[in-house]
């Protein structure tokens, strides 16, 4: 919410993460169906820009904490 994107795109985030199902098929047998509960999808197109959204909050998060280890002037 907080990065300002429109309604209708945080809704369709949320309905492609939060029903994810997945199964194992092993020489041609199926497992059952599992709920996938954290994550993005290896491989998906916007899970390198998820990751990226959740980092920048994680930084700023612990940079207000002042939880942080610095190089030089850098904030790492």
């Amino acid at each position: 919410m907080k990065t300002r994107l429109p309604f209708i795109v945080i809704r369709f985030l949320l309905t492609m993460y939060t029903s994810l199902k997945t199964h194992v098929e092993w020489d041609g047998v199926h497992s059952r169906w599992l709920c996938v509960k954290n994550g993005v999808k290896q491989g998906g197109v916007l899970s390198p820009v998820l990751f990226c959204v959740y980092i920048d909050g994680l930084l700023n998060a612990l940079e207000s904490a002042r939880v942080r280890c610095c190089i030089g002037h850098h904030f790492i």
